[in-house]
Order: C-alpha cells, then structure tokens, then sequence
C-alpha cells in the first residue's frame, strides 16, 4: 500500500492535475482521500472531479503570504501536496512549502515539469522562480522539516505542435519554423503521462523520490524528425492534398530578436534557443523505474493531430 495515503493536489483542474487526480482516483481505496485545492469547488472541472471521488477544499485565490493560514487549514491530514500551477503561480509557491510545514505535510512537490532547471537555468530565465524555489526546498531549514520531489519532463508535446514554437497545422497545410539546424533532440512528453508518472511515484517507496529530481521522457527526437513525422501524417491522410513549408532561424537571429522581446514571445524564443544549443534534452531519465507507465510517442501524437 502508498505510504502517502492523503494527496493534495493544488492546480488539479490543469491537463497534468486533472490526469494525475483520476489516476489516483481509478483504484478505488487505494488512498484514504485525494484531495483538490481549489478557488472555485463549484466550477465545471472542480465538480466533474468530485464526481469522480475526489475531495474538494476552498483555497483563497491568491496565494499569497496572507493566505498561509488558510492553506494550512486546507492541508489538515494531507501526507502529500503535488503542485500544478500554472507560471503565475511558480512565484508564490513559497507559501505553499510554509504552509506545508504548519500543517505537517511531509512531502511536497512543486510545478516543474519542464527542462533541467539545475544544468541550465542561467540561459532560460523564465524558470529563475524555479530556482528560488528549489533553493529554498533544498535549504537546510526546510529540508529538515519538509520533504521535496522535483520532476522533470522536457517540451509538453502538446505544446511542442503550435504556433508557439513555430507549427502552423491544418487540415490543408503544414509550415514549421525550426530553430538552428533542426538536427539537434530534444524531449517531449504527453500531459497526461506526467500526471501518471506522478502518480506512480506516490505509489512507490518514498525512499525513491526523497529528496530527489525525477526525469521522465514520453520521446526524443530532433526538430527535423518531427518535421518529417507531420509531413508523413499531413501527405498520408486519404483524399487531403497538403502543402509544407519549411524554415530555419539561426541561432544568432533568435538571440537578437531575444533582446527585445517580451511576455511570452520571449519565452518562445527561450524554449527555441534552448533546443537549438542542446539543453532541450533531458539528461537521462527514470522511467524504468516506473515501468506502468507506457509513455506516448511522438508519432502516435501526430498521428492524432491529422485523425
């Protein structure tokens, strides 16, 4: 039986939260409860979750320093807060690691999810919260007191095929914008995988994942093989006559459109730049740890995108 009996789940109506909430909830009794933080325990998503068992608890809205106490009472019992918010809400997950502490949660996982924040946070700026976080978890106040598991997963792949990184994708035609030669892999993993894996590590021995960065991959491969994965699906789809363009920025051009970018075209050309100099790919991962986990590939994804 999971040592953790009690999961807490902060941004459990995202894609990661909701796939990770109904894995814990498809074996009935496995857990004593699994709980949603939510600010709104009537809306459409909070309710469909509850339907399926989970417990909902009202959190304020904001989670700010003010809002500690409240967390705290919200985490009454809990063994395990997994975090999923959103990059508005990386900042202030330092209240949530306090409030675990008052409310004697014994481990905490924060939102990652993404690239190897420790080799390369110097180069990708909008995971620096990221870091604050991970130094105040690793801290020897904290870590005496609270528990922490950090995860990581590469490029969403459901991200990875839109215009925010260069895919332009219909019925009809296909373009893409690869950053560098196109030649260099990367990782890509499903959401719905990152919540199972989660999932999974919940399940295992604590021991495994104390204090520990996770890596898990669904697939790698380079921008180019991706581009040869659409165009296979794009021109084999029966009675479809697709168009395909393709270009590639240097790596020069996106360091200088960088230096004047802002919001989220600037975290775009990050995640470009990012792959295009090698850091896209996970340094190893640790998925045959928790081999129930059958990740989706690449190609299955794209096939889906022409069904």
């Amino acid at each position: 039986m999971p040592a953790f009996k009690n999961i807490a789940v902060v941004g459990g109506t995202s894609a990661i939260g909701k796939a990770l909430i109904k894995n814990l909830l498809a074996t009935k009794g496995e857990f004593d409860s699994v709980i949603l933080l939510t600010r709104d325990p009537e809306s459409k998503a909070s309710q469909e979750l509850a339907a399926l068992g989970a417990e909902t608890r009202k959190i304020p809205s904001e989670l700010s320093a003010d809002a500690i106490p409240a967390l705290v009472e919200s985490l009454k019992g809990v063994d395990a807060l997994v975090s999923v918010v959103g990059i508005t809400g990386i900042a202030n997950q330092a209240n949530l690691a306090h409030a675990c502490i008052q409310a004697g949660v014994k481990r905490f996982f924060p939102s990652e999810f993404g690239n190897d924040v420790d080799l390369h946070a110097s180069t990708m700026p909008f995971t620096w919260e990221k870091v604050t976080i991970r130094k105040l978890l690793r801290s020897e106040e904290v870590v005496s007191k609270l528990e922490h598991t950090f995860i990581e997963t590469g490029y969403f792949i459901e991200g990875f095929f839109t215009p925010f990184l260069g895919w332009e994708i219909s019925g009809t035609s296909v373009s893409a914008n690869i950053p560098g030669t196109g030649d260099v892999p990367i990782t890509v993993t499903h959401q719905s995988d990152i919540g199972s894996y989660v999932a999974e590590v919940l399940r295992a021995d604590p021991a495994l994942s104390r204090n520990k960065t996770l890596k898990f991959e669904g697939d790698r491969l380079t921008w180019n093989q991706a581009r040869e994965l659409v165009q296979y699906a794009a021109t084999s789809k029966p009675g479809v006559s697709s168009t395909f363009k393709t270009t590639y920025t240097s790596v020069e051009e996106l360091e200088k459109r960088l230096e004047t970018a802002q919001g989220f075209e600037s975290v775009s050309l990050q995640l470009f730049l990012v792959a295009a100099r090698g850091q896209g790919l996970l340094s190893r991962n640790d998925n045959s740890h928790f081999a129930k986990v059958k990740p989706i590939s690449a190609k299955e994804y794209v096939s889906t995108l022409f069904a």
